[in-house]
């Protein structure tokens, strides 16, 4: 399922077992991300300015409803700096980095409680062909 921010982003849907495991990430923050290209493009038309570094270092994660958004800061001419909330799916992490190793911990993890709980669900009367018993 993809939720528009105001048309200027997309993002994921995060499963509600992920509440609080993305808030156990603060430990690993301050982080240095990769803006994706959305992101710089939003970036750059707030500062009017198009020779922006396409890296931010994102200060906090939050959930905000079933999204995960990050607080990122970004420098532009002569160390001055803008803050901006962005989607987690806009921002690309060090590979090889902790915090890019715990999210795909958390996403693995949240994966697989949603399948299982999707496997657990009984079946509808209506799946099982059927006809619900009619009430006198």
């Amino acid at each position: 399922m993809r939720i528009s921010l105001r048309g200027d982003f997309e993002m994921d849907h995060v499963s509600r077992g992920a509440q609080g495991g993305w808030r156990d990430l603060s430990h690993h923050l301050p982080a240095r991300a990769r803006m994706r290209p959305t992101l710089r493009r939003k970036a750059q038309s707030l500062v009017h300015r198009g020779d922006l570094a396409p890296d931010c270092i994102v200060t906090s994660i939050f959930e905000m409803g079933e999204s995960v958004m990050c607080v990122t800061q970004f420098a532009f001419g002569g160390g001055a700096r803008q803050t901006l909330i962005a989607p987690l799916t806009q921002l690309a992490f060090d590979r090889g980095g902790p915090l890019s190793k715990e999210i795909d911990l958390l996403r693995a993890r949240n994966a697989m409680r949603d399948s299982a709980a999707t496997r657990r669900e009984p079946p509808t009367p209506h799946a099982s062909g059927r006809r619900p018993s009619e009430i006198s």
